[in-house]
């Protein structure tokens, strides 16, 4: 069963809650702009910084995390249960899918392809892939899941600054 625990200091300390399911307002749990570290069991999660899975997005993949750089910042809380085979995503350079464009299939990153910092737009056409400002899956991170079409960055203050991508893979059982 897959889950989140989450805690609202470092170190896995303070008041703790675990979720197995998707929690559109950490307020009415008592956990919203609290958290400072949690661990994920199974399936990956994306917390949010505002409520109702909007704003900005952090992905965590199984594991532990001890100390989070943007602690106490999440309002609600999503779990990952689509489909991760067969990823696709096409970027393009201009808004409204216009421009040079390029479709990817596995980890990226943009500058060895000459499109870092020009994406404008893109479709996901399979996976969940996530889209991350710096190089090395570093800097503020942008969460795509499969169908969605993001016709501008502009409202998302993400445009022209995706440096790498990456689909998030299914664990091997």
């Amino acid at each position: 069963m897959s889950k989140i625990v989450v805690f609202t200091k470092e170190g896995f300390k303070g008041r703790t809650a675990e979720f197995k399911n998707n929690v559109r307002n950490l307020e009415e749990k008592g956990f919203s702009d609290v958290i400072s570290s949690l661990k994920v069991i199974g399936a990956p999660w994306v917390a949010y910084y505002d409520k109702n899975f909007a704003g900005k997005q952090r992905v965590f993949q199984e594991g532990e995390y001890a100390t989070l750089d943007d602690k106490g910042m999440f309002s609600s809380l999503k779990i990952i249960t689509d489909d991760l085979d067969n990823p696709e995503i096409q970027l393009f350079e201009d808004v409204n899918y216009q421009g040079r464009s390029v479709t990817l299939r596995q980890e990226t990153c943009l500058h060895d392809i000459t499109f870092s910092d020009v994406a404008s737009s893109h479709k996901v056409k399979g996976g969940v892939w996530v889209l991350y400002e710096h190089l090395n899956r570093q800097g503020a991170q942008l969460v795509s899941f499969p169908g969605d079409e993001v016709p501008s960055y502009f409202p998302l203050s993400f445009n022209d600054v995706a440096s790498h991508v990456q689909p998030l893979l299914p664990k091997p059982y």
